[in-house]
């Protein structure tokens, strides 16, 4: 499934009037048509805090998961999963209390309309109706050979079967072929409920949408993830460094390939290439240095040379490791859990764009003079000089996680407080793309399972020029599916 986000993308550059307050929460006093003056606001100071300037005020980035407003409208989370617009009354009434930028629901990214489908042992219900993502192992240490010489192959043909059993044709005979087929109409007849219902509530409350980027993958979070686990590749990099080194090498290409831009003639400083990390602090310096950096910079360099914008979101406490973070390009996007946020602003917060943050667990902790003062405190820090967007450390899980009351007062003070008196100013450093190269053999991404064009016209001689691009373009979501049931 997907996360269904209003807030991230494109560009728009008019300069508009500071909407009302009363003009946030239109429809409580039985309005019908959003504030024009609102929509645009969104817009612009999210583009603003992309584009060196100094916004309105800082935008607000809050949404809550499938399950928990599914747990606020007390239907049951395992009914919502294959019906999201059961939510609809739910979502529109937070959508009227919570002064956030962009629409308060962001969907799911695990489903069980997709992992029991395809009968994933990666992404799994509990009896709660709550989907886990369990520590899972589809490679074996002595597969690194395997792996080095057909990245994409040993997808396909190891690790893929192994953690979505019903595409494995020995477990299941007969019926693998159809799994793929299954899961893909399923999740079109979920979309064909969700996706409209989300449209709508972006008109009717003047939520501003924009494209998102690709989600991709930092070599050892790759390889330390599904493939050989935290304990199993911190075991391999004690006893064979270097076949380590080399598998991170040799993937490099794939990784590459899987979140660049579909138009690279076209790029959009307002999208943002995402990466996860997750192994990076558990690391000694040495093997930072050694493992996770190189390729992680590499990568975003790379992206970088075509004009491209990278961010990360920054989990566990990433105190130690910010002078190196600070060397990525230009404009990164830095979104955080556990860093202390002054030290954070204070060494990133000129070059980069920095987002989040935000303790959830005050929501719960806090009374509502409590969270305000917090949240504050909190702007007091992050705010200054631009360059910030306001959100959470983490997504709540459950509706427990979250006290509806101080969840909007929180917002209500982040509109309120967070105003600039200097909106427009120039801030942050420019970005420009001719500072960085692309790498040497980031583009030499080769397969078995990947066509060459030259024997591809060989074999069926008389397809035409411009087949080139449907085919590729089947084939590249096909890599990039197949390499996301990995992650």
């Amino acid at each position: 499934m997907y996360a269904i986000l209003g807030i991230l993308g494109t560009g728009y550059i008019q300069k508009i009037a500071m909407p009302t307050k009363e003009e946030w929460q239109p429809f409580a006093a039985g309005k019908v048509k959003m504030s024009t003056n609102l929509l645009e606001e969104r817009k612009q100071n999210r583009t603003d805090v992309f584009s060196n300037r100094i916004p309105k005020r800082v935008p607000i980035q809050v949404g809550l998961s499938l399950a928990v407003v599914a747990d606020y409208a007390k239907i049951d989370r395992r009914v919502a999963y294959w019906d999201p617009s059961l939510l609809s009354d739910a979502i529109d009434e937070l959508a009227t209390l919570i002064p956030s930028d962009n629409l308060p629901y962001s969907g799911t990214i695990y489903s069980p309309v997709t992992s029991q489908t395809i009968d994933s042992i990666a992404k799994v219900m509990s009896s709660t109706g709550y989907m886990q993502h369990p520590n899972t192992v589809c490679m074996s240490p002595d597969e690194y050979d395997e792996l080095i010489a057909d990245p994409y192959a040993f997808i396909v043909d190891k690790c893929v079967p192994r953690l979505c059993k019903a595409l494995d044709p020995e477990f299941n005979p007969g019926r693998f072929q159809l799994a793929l087929m299954l899961e893909d109409r399923m999740k079109a007849a979920v979309a064909r409920k969700e996706i409209p219902m989300v449209q709508g509530f972006n008109a009717k409350y003047g939520y501003p949408v924009f494209p998102g980027g690709n989600r991709v993958r930092a070599g050892m979070d790759w390889l330390a993830d599904m493939l050989r686990s935290f304990s199993g590749v911190c075991i391999d990099i004690r006893r064979n460094r270097q076949q380590v080194l080399d598998a991170l090498d040799s993937v490099y290409p794939l990784l590459y390939k899987t979140g660049l831009a579909n138009d690279l003639n076209n790029i959009d400083r307002q999208v943002v290439t995402s990466f996860q990390l997750h192994m990076a602090t558990y690391l000694r310096e040495k093997d930072y240095l050694d493992f996770f950096q190189p390729t992680w910079l590499r990568q975003s360099v790379d992206y970088a040379s075509h004009g491209m914008r990278t961010g990360a979101f920054l989990e566990h406490d990433w105190e130690r490791l910010l002078d190196f973070v600070y060397d990525f390009p230009t404009g990164s996007y830095f979104t955080f859990e556990f860093t202390n946020p002054q030290i954070l602003k204070d060494k990133l917060g000129k070059k980069h764009i920095l987002g989040g943050g935000f303790p959830l667990i005050n929501l719960t902790t806090c009374n509502k003079a409590q969270i305000i003062d917090k949240t504050k405190e909190w702007l007091d820090i992050m705010a200054p000089g631009g360059q910030y967007t306001f959100g959470f450390d983490k997504s709540a899980l459950v509706y427990s996680d979250v006290n509806l009351e101080n969840l909007i007062a929180m917002c209500e003070t982040v509109r309120d407080y967070g105003v600039y008196d200097n909106a427009g100013q120039a801030t942050g450093e420019d970005f420009n793309k001719e500072d960085y190269t692309l790498s040497e053999g980031a583009g030499n991404f080769k397969s078995k399972y990947y066509p060459v064009w030259e024997e591809y016209l060989e074999k069926w001689p008389y397809t035409p020029e411009n087949a080139k691009e449907v085919i590729y373009g089947a084939e590249d979501a096909l890599l990039s599916y197949f390499f996301a049931l990995t992650c």
